[in-house]
């Protein structure tokens, strides 16, 4: 249940992201909207291995920079998962690398957001 609520609020921001994003648009059917964001959750879930291996070899840097290189590193991944998926052909494109950037940052901040809310609702309802 829990990955369905994720995999739609992912939906949800990619479609804000989309409306919000000059360079990221969406010209199909609204179910390929969902297949994008099952992408992109696949891809990210992919990539967080290698991103430990990566930061487990760069702990150093991490330690000079105060953690700054892995917040770097980390959005990076996210801009090339974003942009991959928006040559993938379903709909969703990304005109370009800073497209892809600013979708990506404003992608993650609502995913933020639009988990915090629903946790909190969740913890409320519970009570």
């Amino acid at each position: 249940m829990r990955l369905i609520l994720r995999w739609l609020l992912t939906s949800v921001a990619l479609l804000v992201t989309i409306h919000l994003v000059p360079g990221v648009r969406f010209a199909g059917e609204p179910v390929w909207v969902l297949a994008a964001a099952a992408a992109l959750g696949l891809l990210n879930m992919l990539a967080r291995p290698a991103l430990f291996l990566v930061h487990a070899l760069t702990f150093p840097l991490a330690c000079l920079t105060f953690g700054l290189w892995t917040f770097v590193l980390s959005l990076f991944v996210n801009i090339l998962v974003f942009y991959f998926v928006g040559t993938l052909g379903w709909g969703f494109r990304v005109d370009g690398f800073p497209a892809a950037a600013l979708g990506a940052l404003v992608m993650s901040a609502l995913n933020v957001v639009l988990s915090a809310v629903v946790g909190a609702a969740g913890r409320a309802a519970r009570r």
